[in-house]
């Protein structure tokens, strides 16, 4: 299939595609140039973009991506479970990162609630833009 097919069936644009392809995430014999030059996407490409869609949306960079898809289509199934459990695990760690870190500023917000409804007035200023915020907003 041409790459606009490929796009249509995965949702992402070709130009990211071919980004895809540029890292060498496609396996061997999945993309292949035609006679007249135009990239053809074997069956196994719209499987590997969902991979890497997902992996992508984990938020996993494209060399850990790209190490663990290396091999996938010569893995036996179990060697694949193994893959996506150790995705997991990472997952669950980030998560649970993200959920420490959630409950440290609801303790922050709480207790800047608690100060609200007592007698210790409240600084209503405005705080200052962080140094290492995006200015675009």
């Amino acid at each position: 299939m041409r790459i606009g097919e490929l796009s249509r069936r995965t949702g992402l644009a070709p130009s990211a595609i071919r980004h895809y392809e540029r890292e060498d995430m496609f396996s061997p014999g999945q993309v292949a140039r035609g006679a007249n030059g135009y990239r053809e996407y074997g069956p196994g490409a719209v499987r590997r973009l969902e991979l890497i869609i997902a992996g992508r949306n984990a938020g996993f960079s494209l060399e850990q991506m790209r190490t663990q898809l290396r091999d996938w289509d010569t893995m036996s199934d179990a060697q694949r479970l193994a893959v996506l459990e150790g995705q997991l695990a990472v997952i669950d760690e980030r998560r649970a990162e993200l959920d420490r870190g959630r409950e440290a500023v609801r303790a922050v917000r709480d207790r800047l609630r608690e100060r609200l409804g007592g007698s210790r007035p409240v600084d209503e200023t405005p705080a200052p833009p962080r140094e290492d915020a995006d200015p675009r907003g």
